[in-house]
């Protein structure tokens, strides 16, 4: 009787073997061909947003794709020393006739303008307050903010030139007296005026850009 039953289980999985393969044919005869799908390469722009960073701060200005330091297009077009501008940005206070600082403006494509106080705080309790400076021009004014402008060097038509863009600042930023529009770039001239609040009674400091 026991192999009786074996012989016809094996007599059932036989036959379920033999039309187990049948029934997938049919499955897959029904189905269309598909279509190849390829990998895409182009950039996403997330890693660059995540790199975009600095001191674990989002940064708001990205630079444009014709950046250039003026130090690399010097070596790119082999400008001898003697007929190279010398960019710098000289540092003023109102009540001074003198400048307080200088900064070479040469070796980045750009640099960002920014609020830098409460530095030196008197006490461990104060640490906690100390401010992230992200700005590589340093502005000790309450109306100044963060990433308040940006002065970028560009390469147009094969010309270097500079530019300041405002970071959509709390108190806009002011070019020789006259408000910037917001997040567009204006063309910088030699002596030109930045400064950082288009209240004029709001601010000390202001920056005198130099091309010489």
């Amino acid at each position: 009787m026991r192999r009786q039953e074996l012989g016809k289980r094996g007599l059932d999985l036989e036959t379920a073997g033999a039309l187990q393969p049948k029934r997938f044919r049919s499955q897959r005869a029904s189905y269309s061909p598909r279509k190849a799908v390829l990998p895409i390469f182009e950039p996403s722009g997330l890693l660059e947003l995540e790199s975009h960073s600095k001191k674990g701060i989002q940064l708001q200005h990205i630079e444009p794709h014709d950046s250039v330091s003026p130090n690399a297009y010097f070596m790119k077009y082999k400008i001898p020393i003697r007929k190279q501008t010398h960019f710098q940005a000289l540092l003023y206070s109102e009540k001074d006739e003198t400048y307080h600082e200088a900064f070479d403006l040469l070796e980045r494509s750009s640099y960002l303008i920014g609020r830098c106080i409460n530095q030196e705080p008197e006490d461990e309790a104060d640490q906690e307050n100390r401010e992230t400076v992200l700005a590589d021009i340093p502005i000790k004014e309450e109306t100044c903010s963060k990433q308040h402008c940006v002065i970028q060097f560009r390469e147009r038509e094969g010309i270097l030139k500079a530019y300041v863009i405002d970071l959509d600042s709390s108190n806009g930023t002011l070019l020789n007296d006259v408000a910037l529009p917001r997040a567009r770039y204006v063309e910088l001239k030699n002596e030109d005026v930045l400064k950082f609040s288009t209240s004029e009674s709001d601010c000390c400091h202001f920056l005198v850009f130099v091309a010489a």
